[in-house]
C-alpha cells in the first residue's frame, strides 16, 4: 500500500496591518470642539512633523477648511481691529481734517473685511494650494494629489492666530506660516523639505522678481518722461 503524505500544516493566519496613526484631535468625530481646536493648533505649532503626519488624506474637505476659515476671521479681525485703533490715533492728531469724515471710510471698510473675511480665506487657500501643487508637479513631488496640499495650507493656517499680536504679529505668521507649509508638504507629500521648499518659495520669488521688474520698468518710464520734458 502507497504511503501516504500527511496533510499540510494550515498556513497561519496573516498578521494584521500595522494601525495608522491616531487622527488630528479636529479631525475626530465626536472631539469636543474647542478642546479639539485647541489641541490640533498646539500640534501644529508644536510638533508639525507629528501633527502633519496624523493629517486624514481620506477623508472630505470640510474640516480642515472650517479651521482654516477660524483661524482666519480671527487673525482678519485682529488686523482689523487694530488698523481702526492706528487710523483712528492718527485722525485724533489731526482735528481740522474733519475726523468724522475721515474716520468713516475705513471703518466701512474695516467692517465689511471682517464680514467677509471666511469667503476670502476660502479663495485664497483654493488658489494658494493650486499655485503651491502646480510646483510640486514640476518638481516631482506631488505624490498624494491636490486635496493634500489643500489641507497643509488649511492647517498652515494655525499661525494666523498671531495676527493679535500687535506690530509685528503679521510678519512672524507669514514666516511660521511657509515653514509650516514646507514641512508639511514634505510630510503629507512623502518628499524631501528641500522640494517642499522649492514649491512653497518659488511663487514668492517669482513675485519679488515681477515687482522688481515692474519698479525698474516704471523708474525708467518717469525718467524717460523728466529727460523729454528738459
Amino acid at each position: 500500500m502507497a504511503d501516504t503524505m500527511p496533510p499540510l500544516p494550515p498556513e497561519p493566519p496573516h498578521a494584521p496591518p500595522p494601525p495608522g496613526p491616531e487622527p488630528l484631535p479636529w479631525e475626530r468625530p465626536g472631539y469636543p470642539f474647542l478642546e479639539g481646536l485647541y489641541e490640533t493648533a498646539k500640534l501644529i505649532l508644536t510638533e508639525p512633523s507629528q501633527a502633519f503626519a496624523r493629517v486624514s488624506l481620506a477623508a472630505d474637505l470640510g474640516r480642515p477648511i472650517f479651521y482654516a476659515v477660524l483661524f482666519g476671521w480671527i487673525g482678519v479681525v485682529a488686523s482689523q481691529l487694530y488698523n481702526l485703533a492706528f487710523h483712528g490715533a492718527i485722525m485724533s492728531l489731526m482735528p481740522m481734517m474733519g475726523r468724522g469724515g475721515g474716520f468713516a471710510v475705513p471703518t466701512a471698510w474695516s467692517l465689511a473685511m471682517m464680514v467677509l473675511a471666511p469667503v476670502f480665506v476660502v479663495i485664497s487657500v483654493f488658489l494658494w494650494s493650486a499655485i503651491v501643487h502646480l510646483c510640486l508637479m514640476l518638481v516631482g513631488a506631488a505624490t498624494s494629489g491636490f486635496a493634500a496640499t489643500v489641507r497643509v495650507v488649511c492647517y498652515g493656517s494655525t499661525v494666523q492666530i498671531l495676527n493679535v499680536v500687535p506690530f509685528c504679529g503679521g510678519l512672524i505668521a507669514a514666516i511660521w506660516a511657509i515653514v509650516l507649509q514646507i514641512i508639511g508638504l514634505a510630510v503629507v507629500h512623502r518628499t524631501s523639505q528641500g522640494k517642499a521648499a522649492l514649491a512653497v518659495l518659488l511663487p514668492l520669488l517669482l513675485c519679488c522678481a515681477c515687482g522688481v521688474l515692474a519698479a525698474l520698468g516704471l523708474g525708467v518710464g518717469i525718467a524717460g518722461l523728466v529727460s523729454r520734458f528738459r
